[in-house]
């Protein structure tokens, strides 16, 4: 095996270079790239936190030896690292780990790079490396600038090219695991953790048709990656819940974090057991997987969006309600006279969770798009909300805007004193439906206590003691005038 070399050119920028010389050791790590055999896993929670499981082929040596695994999460907790390997009996053993998060730029390598043994190599004329000198890098304290001390000199900035050993220069996170190693040769070994940096969210889209009351309703996740790594081809499990952490990294972790035998905080082969079925939401304790069906690349510092729920027709219900204000905060002539409020219906939908409306799964909290079809059949945005983590028959509401064509108008247009503690109004409520279709007016007005409507057959219900409720269908372009009569006792 060849001794890596890593290259700075103090130009300013760090120079993405790997030299190879000759001379080393068993104890020079392996170092395991990303390559088109990775099998990677990711469980996705919703704050900020991910378990991430892959496999991937490694070489190795027989003996002690030791392994750099790059392409890992930036924000890995290194407490929670766990292995497997493919043959059971005879795989590795574990000695240690060491977690080195890198280095960002020039200055930051200069610093990591201080006190060590490199190399400083100037170019020649014709483009040939040219003279090379050996010495100790004795950096500034913020990395700015640097100086190279052999045995007799001492050389100020110069400007050659640093020379350094890729073990005491990495630029990219890397997990670096010390091995006692049976046999030598190609096996697979398995690698999780947790990690922050990755999160997810739902959405719903629902597609309305003006004369039907069938909407095409989807869901899809969206997963954020702040890792400072990409995921290519990964299965995805989506879970939904808030678990408990016991492990928690506080802020960025930087430098080199060095560990004895890891312990898991987590059984990953249990749980990767658990989802691992055909279910769109399968139960993992109280907490829920949704496994994606197919495999995705999550990129680096995006938010990429995938299907979870394909579409599904679903039965809905239209609720048009307009809530009246409490007769006490009237503040107009009560036996008419003024100007007539008026009050627009809000547009409300509703739908079961159940298998009756191809739905019948724990929903994931997320929001919710509804888009309508004009005249031209073109899709309309017609509002959006949001719905918290639904069970399996649970009804659903969401109210989405402002209905422009269903309206109302009241006033009282009679006050009688019926005695010296008691006082008589009659009220007028007229409903408008400007549109071209019908509908149905949920009419909802609320009294104080010491106001109790008189009991006639307008009223539909009561929904409590100071409520009382009128649902009322109008056709296209109708108006409907509904009375009714309360008294006030002083």
């Amino acid at each position: 095996m060849k001794d890596l070399k890593f290259l700075l050119g103090m130009g300013g920028a760090m120079a993405a270079i790997i030299a190879a010389t000759t001379g080393c050791t068993k104890a020079i790590a392996q170092r395991q790239n990303a390559n088109p055999d990775r099998a990677i896993e990711l469980t996705v929670y919703k704050e900020d936190f991910a378990m991430v499981s892959e496999k991937r082929p490694v070489i190795l040596d027989a003996g002690h030896t030791r392994m750099a695994i790059d392409d890992i999460s930036k924000q890995l907790d290194p407490n929670s690292v766990l292995f497997d390997w493919q043959d059971p009996k005879e795989h590795p053993e574990v000695v240690a780990t060491t977690y080195n998060l890198g280095v960002g730029n020039g200055s930051s390598l200069l610093s990591n790079l201080n006190g060590q043994q490199v190399e400083m190599m100037w170019p020649s004329n014709d483009g040939k490396p040219g003279e090379i000198i050996s010495g100790r890098l004795e950096a500034a304290q913020q990395g700015a600038s640097f100086a190279l001390r052999t045995k007799d000199k001492l050389y100020v900035n110069p400007g050659g090219t640093i020379v350094a050993s890729s073990e005491n220069a990495s630029t990219l996170p890397q997990l670096s695991v010390e091995l006692e190693n049976h046999d030598a040769g190609k096996t697979n070994v398995g690698l999780s953790y947790l990690t922050r940096g990755m999160s997810w969210s739902a959405d719903y889209v629902v597609r309305l048709d003006p004369n039907s009351d069938q909407a095409d309703l989807e869901c899809w996740a969206t997963v954020k990656n702040t890792t400072g790594v990409a995921y290519p081809g990964a299965k995805l499990t989506l879970m939904a819940g808030s678990p408990n952490r016991a492990v928690e990294v506080d802020g960025e972790i930087s430098g080199t974090v060095t560990l004895g035998k890891p312990v898991g905080g987590f059984n990953a082969d249990s749980m990767r057991r658990q989802i691992a079925k055909r279910d769109v939401a399968v139960a993992v304790g109280d907490l829920y997987a949704y496994k994606i069906p197919s495999t995705a690349t999550i990129g680096q510092d995006q938010m990429n969006r995938v299907s979870m729920l394909g579409t599904r027709s679903v039965p809905i219900k239209r609720d048009y309600a307009i809530r009246i204000p409490n007769l006490s905060s009237w503040g107009f002539g009560y036996d008419g006279g003024q100007t007539i409020p008026h009050v627009t219906a809000t547009l409300s939908l509703s739908f079961v969770n159940d298998e009756a409306s191809s739905l019948g799964m724990p929903l994931p909290a997320g929001s919710i798009r509804v888009y309508e079809k004009d005249e031209t059949g073109q899709p309309r945005y017609t509002g959006a909300a949001s719905i918290a983590d639904t069970p399996k028959k649970e009804h659903i509401n969401v109210t989405l805007s402002n209905a422009f064509d269903v309206y109302a108008e009241y006033k009282v247009v009679k006050s009688t004193r019926v005695d010296k503690r008691t006082i008589r109004k009659s009220v007028e409520t007229i409903l408008h439906n400007e549109k071209k279709s019908p509908v149905v007016v949920r009419l909802v007005q609320s009294f104080e206590s010491r106001w109790t409507p008189v009991v006639q057959s307008d009223i539909a219900e009561k929904l409590d003691a100071q409520t009382a409720q009128w649902k009322l269908p109008l056709k296209a372009g109708e108006e409907r005038k509904l009375s009714y009569t309360v008294e006030m006792r002083g």
